[in-house]
């Protein structure tokens, strides 16, 4: 049932309007430039989706070669069936019959023998069943330990493209989640995340699909012979059973593009009709062996990072800030990072994106999902794409983080004393005034990371110099206001409240000077309090 080779599952947006189609049709739409978007699928979702589709067609081509992306449904098809060894069921959401493969859901030895593994029980000639997941969202790698960010049991538990999202973010992303809940072996540890970046031409869902079924097809060689992958082996992992003892596959048995279904679980249809996911524990990772613990697996969206202390190269891990200006200016110029063919500008006098997302993973929760498109002009893509200029960039990129740190430290410590009352002596550790300082710190970082990658571009064929100093002005300024805000937001008594402002400029221009910031930080001295005042 929800046969993705057949049925009409996946809504997308074409020029002619919205339409639901199958898989096949999918690809075939793709292949032709047809495909604007994709209806019912969510933020989070977007990036594992694609990667996904990408992996599969890339796989089909490796296969079944031919010059220029096929448009027609029957090779789709036949392709997406070929990966499945013929069996036709491993394409379908719900399967009724548990011997055999359903979708990202492997098979069983019986329903007897392991439907109480999966939360099944006959009792009295009645079955009860304690599922995994009673809708797709919950079956959703989003873990809100507060139901708030996005309300969880929200979405129809009948609605098959839902299914189908859900189980794709579940099984191709999941980290460790307890015992018996392994994760995929595309992520630095258990409790890391899979990170998607990409080097593109277009953000369009078709152009950008046929760019990276391109790259991966040049990229299939060399990653066959670095990771010891085969040229004809597993790609969909859950095609025979997996009996949950040990590793269902090792690492040399696929094909360098395969998909995972990390963890066992399994669509069924109630007897009253409603769909739910069974899901069982095994005692092992899918993928092994049992070492491979650094997701350096040759995966072309991951980022490798090369100054690993303890496992010499693994994939990148995302804090809970997620891409900040400092991680993305690491990636772009491979400062402690290794890039892969697919995350690298190309040659071209087009503009270019750089585009990266992942959802931030913690123990037990979701810290956050981070999607970044970092538009790169025609220029600025040359000048990546050149070492020489490239390393240029990359020198002066460090000066203006430099710089937004050195105004980021005077503002934190003119804030400091404002709120202390101005001290002789500041104190940093006090909590109540150390979040207020952080909440106005965050809003000093949104304003200067909207203008920091744009004045970077500029430094390309404008007077670095120059480009520099308005860099500074324009920080001290957004910091000054801030500093200015700040006066009218937190109440003071009276007869500190002039003191208070008179040391905070004092500092914030104090630590500018330290920093060797040699910006003019002059400004009008604060109103005189009238004696009344100052003895209210």
């Amino acid at each position: 049932m929800h046969d993705l080779l057949t049925d009409e599952l996946i809504g997308v947006r074409t020029p002619e309007g919205e339409r639901h189609v199958s898989l096949p049709t999918l690809y075939a739409l793709l292949a032709q430039g047809a495909v604007d978007g994709y209806t019912g699928l969510r933020a989070h979702q977007a990036d594992p989706w694609h990667v996904f589709l990408v992996q599969v067609a890339a796989s089909i081509q490796a296969r079944r070669p031919t010059e220029e992306l096929p448009t027609d449904p029957a090779y789709w098809h036949d392709g997406l069936l070929d990966l499945a060894d013929g069996q036709e069921t491993a394409w379908s959401l719900v399967v009724e019959d548990v011997t055999k493969p359903a979708f990202l859901q492997h098979p069983w030895s019986s329903w007897e023998a392991e439907a109480k593994d999966y939360g099944a029980e006959q009792k009295r000639g009645v079955w009860s069943y304690q599922p995994k997941a009673s809708t797709p969202d919950e079956l959703d790698v989003l873990i809100t330990s507060k139901n708030h960010d996005v309300k969880m049991s929200r979405v129809d538990a009948q609605e098959a493209q839902a299914w189908l999202y859900a189980l794709l973010l579940y099984q191709t992303t999941s980290g460790f989640l307890g015992a018996g809940n392994y994760g995929i072996v595309r992520m630095n540890g258990g409790f890391a995340s899979r990170p998607i970046v990409a080097w593109t031409q277009s953000l369009h869902p078709s152009r950008r699909f046929i760019d990276e079924v391109s790259a991966l097809r040049s990229l299939r060689e060399s990653t066959q012979a670095a990771y010891g992958f085969r040229a004809r082996g597993t790609v969909l992992t859950w095609l025979t059973r997996w009996n949950r003892e040990g590793h269902q596959h090792r690492l040399h048995d696929l094909e360098p593009w395969f998909i995972e279904a990390t963890r066992p679980v399994r669509l069924y249809r109630t007897p009253d009709g409603a769909v739910i996911a069974l899901g069982a524990t095994s005692k092992a990772r899918q993928i092994g062996p049992k070492n491979l613990e650094s997701g350096d697996v040759g995966d072309p969206w991951i980022p490798l990072n090369t100054e690993d202390k303890k496992k010499g190269r693994s994939a990148l891990t995302l804090p809970a800030a997620g891409f900040t200006p400092d991680r993305l200016t690491d990636l772009l110029f491979e400062q402690g990072f290794e890039l892969t063919a697919l995350q690298r500008p190309r040659p071209g006098d087009e503009p270019g994106w750089f585009v990266a997302s992942v959802l931030v993973r913690g123990q037990g929760t979701t810290e956050g999902f981070h999607r970044v498109e970092l538009p790169v002009p025609p220029k600025a893509r040359m000048a990546l794409f050149s070492a020489a200029s490239r390393d240029t960039l990359a020198h002066f990129a460090q000066s203006l983080l430099t710089d937004a740190s050195g105004v980021m430290a005077a503002l934190r410590t003119a804030l400091t004393v404002f709120a202390e009352g101005g001290p002789e002596t500041a104190d940093f550790d006090r909590d109540a005034v150390k979040r207020w300082v952080d909440r106005t710190r965050a809003d000093f970082g949104k304003r200067w990371e909207a203008s920091y990658f744009p004045t970077l571009w500029r430094a390309v064929d404008e007077n670095r110099e120059a480009v520099r100093q308005g860099w500074q002005h324009a920080l001290v300024q957004q910091a000054r206001e801030l500093l200015e805000e700040a006066h009218t937001r937190l109440p003071l008594p009276s007869n500190r409240r002039y003191r208070a402002i008179t040391e905070a400029h004092r500092a914030f221009a104090g630590v500018l000077r330290k920093k060797g910031l040699s910006v003019s930080t002059d400004r009008p001295a604060p109103p005189m309090e009238t004696h009344e005042e100052l003895t209210a």
